[in-house]
């Protein structure tokens, strides 16, 4: 009996083309399935988040008897909860909070920490939670600077890590004697102790925070420097739908009277020294979708 071979048209074919189509198939199943598996799993699904945040900004981010508060903690309970996280508050110095994020010790930042152009090519944002601009504060029983110009030849207090430290950098300012200290807190020391400093520089909104604690500080309004520092919430690349999650979030608590009851209670000074604090402190949503969750700001 002759056993004639398949029919070209049957299913039992298994010729060449039948098994690339076959490898081809498989190749794609493992693929995606590799995709599935590299795909980093959200920040937020166990519930607890560990942010890193300040601990020697009164007013923005302060730990008192082991408690965080501060409009920084207050604006990251708010967003997470909309999300259905907690935070877990742990400190970092302004030089660390990229390197916090990138070593994965940390899965937010939000800590007066201003969204860049470079900060954006290593680092998500949400935000910016709110804008100022840079200034000066002296003693409040100096009233030798009042305007800009009367800062030349004055020592100026500045610490590493920070937008601040970097526009004082600008030959525009070199008529000052800028000085860094490791930080916030040794800056003050300096002012209003040991009187080495004559002023200290760093963004407005931190400024009068450190008012509220020092009452024999004071803010010069009228001199700011620089252009506004957006504050944003960081994270690591690689997390780009739970950046998208904190947007909304933050878009919704922008756009309801909870950011600036919230604002006032934690720097009340600002509202008492300005009567257009919220055009002045509080972003505009066009601003958080231009920067937020993005490589490079939207134009």
């Amino acid at each position: 009996m002759t056993i004639r071979p398949p029919h070209p048209g049957r299913r039992g074919r298994t010729g060449p083309r039948a098994m690339l189509v076959a490898a081809a198939l498989a190749l794609t199943a493992l693929t995606a399935t590799a995709c599935g598996t590299d795909d980093p799993p959200s920040l937020f699904a166990d519930g607890k988040v560990l942010v890193g945040t300040k601990n020697d900004q009164p007013g923005t981010a302060v730990v008192r008897n082991y408690k965080f508060s501060g409009f920084d903690t207050t604006v990251a309970r708010q967003v997470l909860k909309t999300v259905g996280a907690k935070p877990d508050f742990g400190i970092v110095p302004s030089e660390d909070r990229r390197a916090v994020l990138t070593d994965k010790s940390k899965d937010l930042v939000v800590a007066t920490y201003s969204i860049t152009v470079e900060r954006m090519k290593e680092l998500d944002f949400a935000g910016p939670y709110a804008t100022t601009y840079q200034g000066i504060m002296v003693r409040k029983n100096d009233h030798r600077i009042k305007k800009p110009a009367d800062v030349n030849g004055k020592r100026v207090c500045t610490w590493p890590g920070t937008t601040s430290a970097t526009t004082l950098q600008s030959p525009a300012y070199e008529r000052m004697v800028v000085y860094e200290q490791p930080d916030a807190s040794t800056c003050i020391t300096d002012l209003k102790v040991k009187k080495v400093a004559d002023a200290v520089s760093t963004d407005q909104m931190i400024l009068y925070g450190f008012t509220q604690e020092n009452p024999d500080l004071k803010v010069v309004p009228d001199i700011t420097y620089g252009s506004a520092n957006q504050y944003g919430i960081a994270m690591a690349k690689g997390h780009r739908q739970d950046c998208l999650k904190l947007r909304d979030a933050l878009r919704d608590y922008l756009g309801d009277n909870a950011w600036s009851q919230d604002f006032a209670t934690s720097l009340p000074s600002i509202p008492k020294a300005d009567a257009a604090w919220e055009t002045d402190f509080k972003p505009r949503t066009e601003t958080v979708d231009a920067l937020s969750c993005r490589d490079r700001p939207r134009t």
